[in-house]
């Protein structure tokens, strides 16, 4: 087997004098540049690494480089030189620089390979028929017997953690499994019951499987070499006691669910292909034989049928992934649901049932694991490769107080923050409401299609009385005299009333009698908000006399498709519209095909007689607006031939089947495609469109762009509080030594452990939804400072190593051994070890500069090639940055990019098509080296069948 072949090699591997580099014979630190006068490694460094070994090139090679970089500009430019390193390197084993990292790799995994060679060879000892009600571990001896331990004390495990989620994230129950043994584990919270438990997870709280449960360290104080396997086995580390220890464990973890991604792992594509295929549905069948006939006429090799991709691959859940590998009876998986949505009880009254539930899941996850491991030594043999895989397992973030002040400032700022936007969101609500008088909202190009309905005032019916005695009432009030000061005949004005005047006369206080009477009038079922339009009533609370009941447009928030138009959105000038279909999009006036005589139409009218000003002028410069006061009333809006077709704005579409009479539809362009709606224009997609002034607030004044402010800073931790708050963070007791200088008693000193999958993707590249994806701290991004948030505890510093532009580097590497043989010889090359920024010679300024886009987003296009990405990738990624490129001018643009970076496909006519082209007496077009382009090449193919 490989592995034993693997410790055979590494024993057999001497360290002699050979392995030992000497001090080095030279003392000079003499700068070191090839014929490119690209800067190596210094003179000190050299004879270490490579032992004196002097590169050597040829003139030929060297003269090609040249001109290959004069072509490209590059030739003569400034470089800069780093100063000399003179460093004494660390012990190195075999005689050059791969062997040591061959070998050292395979002397760091031999423990934890000697531990898959027992997994492997095992014969699994039986399951047990009842399992231990009884808290900690229990292991189950060959013949059924049971002996409470502290901890599995095996080399090699299969291991699998089940919690209770209704309950927070302590572990609830565990089942391991060694070669010679069934081990299981029971939480305290699962056997005593108790009213409430603490939400700080302590490290007694946690499973233990290196130390005893009142110990932080292993008996007699050696830490030994373990191997644990599990499917997603980082969220089973996650509740591992020792694992939040600052150092000790020597525990190492293999995920089958990563072995499966690097062996038969599916794309996002290929995974929702397989998905469809599973559930049979008829559009995704369809897609799937598209994808297939599509990719199958690009292969080379033997063309995989229809169907047989979906059969020797699936997706990452354990259940699927057993079928793959293992086949039989499916894993049943419906006992997960009571830990999902069931409490402590319903775990407790379903014990027996649940134990074997996982039993069942760790005995699968080790047939899976012996059927992936020699899979996977035969698909990535490399050593590093292995230890690689091993190392990544064990992340660790050191954290201190900080972290949750940080988790409890970042949600007080974003509850403000939420009060402040509701208030204005309240308030634009208010105000549109006032549209209803003298209906002005039908002159608004984002609310005349809301609904303007008003409820009316509803009274119960007063029955009539006798009208001649109100008669004499009244008479009486006429011909009561008026005073003798009032009508000019008596004394002055008497002056103010008296107080017995007053309580007698007041008209308020007559006005009030009077509207007590009315509330026998008043209908037994109370009215909801009489009065107001019918969009405002639906964002109002009933009225109640509960504490959270609050008057106004209490309801109102950026999920509701009316808050846009209420903020007056507007895409480069134009409003935005809804449409069921299409999702989110905007107004484009002037379309005449759909108007109706005035009249005709009983339905809700956009006001297209408000369109931009500018349309009044003939300069096609002057049609792309990006100004908000470009709605105006116009008193003639048949400017434009009877067609539906916009000429003057270019954008994603026109959709004339929204039927809008005087104004055309274009949707909002989606980050994944033109095919795709917009769901709301407020997501993270649109920030940058927001910042630009693409996207923005045109009628509510400061408190429209206030809202927009807000949601621009709110969006980090609205989108990320969910998982930053789901991380286990654990404070151990004696996790920092007491006599550091700078150890603080509250300091809360602790540890978060990632949840990494080490190969989450077919490139087998990590993934953990948090900590990988986070992005840079910015001032107006609430909560983006998280990484900042990992501090080390006093004695300990954070050292950081990124080479730059890695995968550039390494793609540069090989096309330069393959054009030239030395460091800088393509242009590609040269720019990526000496390109600068300031001079506009680095690789994603120059990539900027020939497509015309801006330097961030070329780097997007650069690692999206090297990754793999074709012209329609590209295609799709201008018209994301730059939504005023049309499609054709996005093509012409991509196509530049890959004809100036990758060049363009030249062809050289055999013998027999020279014959035929001086036979027919064909006139053809070629380069300088006689090859003619693809399009050339089919035009003699056309002459000559027409021949």
């Amino acid at each position: 087997m490989f592995w034993a072949l693997w410790r055979k090699l590494v024993s057999s591997l001497p360290r002699a004098s050979g392995s030992i580099f000497d001090p080095p014979a030279s003392d000079s630190v003499e700068t070191r540049l090839n014929p490119l006068k690209i800067q190596m490694l210094s003179k000190n460094l050299h004879e270490q690494i490579f032992r004196g070994v002097v590169p050597e090139y040829s003139e030929e090679a060297v003269e090609r480089s040249i001109k290959h970089l004069q072509k490209h500009q590059l030739w003569g430019k400034e470089t800069s030189l780093l100063p000399d390193v003179v460093l004494k390197l660390p012990q190195m084993y075999g005689k050059n620089i791969d062997e040591h990292f061959r070998i050292l790799a395979e002397k760091q995994s031999l423990p934890y390979l000697e531990a898959v060679t027992k997994l492997l060879q095992a014969e699994l000892p039986s399951m047990p028929q009842e399992w231990s009600w009884e808290v900690g571990w229990t292991r189950y001896g060959p013949n059924g017997e049971t002996q409470k331990v502290d901890f599995p004390d095996e080399s090699a495990l299969v291991f699998d953690v089940e919690v209770c989620m209704t309950e927070g994230r302590c572990p609830t129950l565990a089942v391991a499994l060694s070669p010679t043994n069934w081990y299981s584990w029971c939480s305290k919270r699962l056997l005593e019951e108790r009213y409430s438990w603490s939400n700080q997870l302590s490290l007694a709280e946690l499973i233990p499987l290196e130390t005893p449960s009142n110990s932080s360290r292993p008996p007699g104080g050696q830490w030994k070499e373990r191997l644990i396997v599990g499917h997603n086995v980082s969220f089973d580390r996650s509740h591992i006691k020792e694992q939040y220890l600052l150092k000790g464990s020597m525990v190492r973890f293999l995920d089958t669910m990563s072995l499966h991604m690097a062996i038969s792992g599916l794309t996002g594509f290929q995974r929702t292909l397989w998905m469809a295929n599973k559930l049979g549905k008829k559009r995704g069948l369809q897609e799937v034989k598209e994808h297939i006939k599509k990719t199958g006429q690009k292969r080379d090799g033997p063309v995989i049928g229809y169907w047989d991709w979906v059969n020797i691959s699936s997706i990452n859940n354990l259940a699927d992934v057993y079928d793959l590998y293992v086949g039989g009876p499916p894993l049943q998986k419906e006992a997960r649901e009571i830990f999902i949505k069931g409490n402590m009880t319903d775990v407790r009254n379903n014990f027996q049932e649940l134990m074997q539930y996982c039993a069942l899941d760790v005995e699968a996850t080790h047939q899976v694991f012996t059927e992936q491991m020699p899979l996977f030594m035969e698909r990535c043999p490399h050593p590093v490769t292995f230890a690689g895989m091993l190392e990544m397992g064990v992340s660790y973030l050191p954290v201190n107080q900080n972290w949750h002040r940080y988790l409890e400032d970042c949600q007080d700022v974003y509850d403000d923050l939420q009060r402040e936007m509701k208030k204005s969101l309240m308030t634009l609500a208010d105000d549109a409401c006032q549209l209803l008088q003298d209906a002005r909202y039908k002159e608004d190009p984002w609310l005349w299609d809301l609904e303007w309905d008003v409820q009316e005032f509803k009274q119960k019916k007063v029955p009539t009385r006798k009208k001649k005695p109100a008669k004499k009432t009244a008479e009486a009030q006429v011909s009561t005299p008026l005073p003798d000061w009032e009508d000019g005949k008596g004394p002055e004005d008497p002056g103010p009333p008296s107080e017995e005047e007053t309580e007698g006369l007041c008209p308020t206080r007559l006005a009030v009698e009077k509207l007590k009477e009315t509330v026998n009038r008043l209908p037994k079922r109370r009215q909801h908000l009489p009065g107001h339009p019918g969009w405002y009533r639906k964002l109002c609370e009933k009225m109640s006399q509960e504490d959270g009941w609050s008057p106004g447009a209490s309801l109102i928030s950026l999920q509701m498709r009316l808050t846009p138009k209420l903020m007056g959105l507007m895409w480069d000038g134009f409003p935005l519209h809804y449409t069921e279909k299409h999702g989110w999009g905007y107004l484009v006036p002037g379309r005449k095909d759909n108007l109706s005589p005035a009249g005709e139409n009983t339905d809700p009218v956009c006001p297209h007689r408000y369109f931009p000003k500018s349309l009044d002028s003939g300069d096609s410069d002057d049609l792309i607006w990006t100004d908000s006061s470009v709605w105006e009333k116009s008193p003639d809006p048949l400017l434009f031939p009877e067609e539906s077709h916009c000429h003057y704005h270019h954008g994603n579409g026109p959709y004339n089947d929204v039927n809008i009479p005087g104004c055309w539809f274009f949707k909002l362009p989606h980050k994944d495609g033109n095919h795709n709606n917009v769901g709301s224009p407020f997501s993270k997609d649109f920030l940058v469109k927001m910042e630009d002034g693409t996207l923005r607030a045109g009628r509510g004044g400061t408190n429209a762009t206030l809202a927009l402010e807000i949601n621009k800073m709110m969006s980090f931790w609205r989108n990320a509080h969910k998982r930053i708050r789901s991380v286990t963070s654990t404070l151990p007791d004696g996790f920092v030594s007491h006599r550091h200088k700078d150890f603080d008693e509250e300091g809360q000193y602790g540890a978060i452990l990632p949840q990494v999958v080490t190969a989450g993707t077919v490139t087998r590249r990590a993934v953990e939804p948090t900590w990988l994806t986070a992005s840079n701290a910015r001032r107006d991004r609430v909560g983006s400072e998280l990484k900042a948030m990992v501090q080390v505890p006093p004695g300990y510093h954070l050292v950081g190593a990124d080479v730059d532009s890695q995968e550039l580097w390494i793609a540069a590497v090989l096309g330069e051994a393959h054009f030239a043989g030395m460091h800088g010889c393509t242009a590609f090359g040269w720019m990526t070890l000496q390109g600068k920024k300031s001079q506009g010679t680095d690789l994603h300024s120059r990539t900027a500069d020939a497509v015309g886009i801006s330097r961030e987003h070329a780097k997007v296009f650069n690692y999206g090639r090297i990754y793999g990405a074709g012209q329609p990738f590209a295609e799709r990624l201008l018209m994301q940055f730059n939504h005023r490129l049309n499609q054709m001018e996005a093509a012409s643009k991509a196509r530049q990019m890959y004809a100036l970076t990758k060049g363009i496909r030249r062809y050289h006519l055999s013998e027999e098509g020279e014959w035929l082209v001086n036979e027919l007496g064909i006139d053809v077009q070629r380069e300088e080296d006689g090859s003619v382009s693809l399009q050339e090449l089919r035009r003699i193919s056309k002459v000559a069948s027409q021949s």
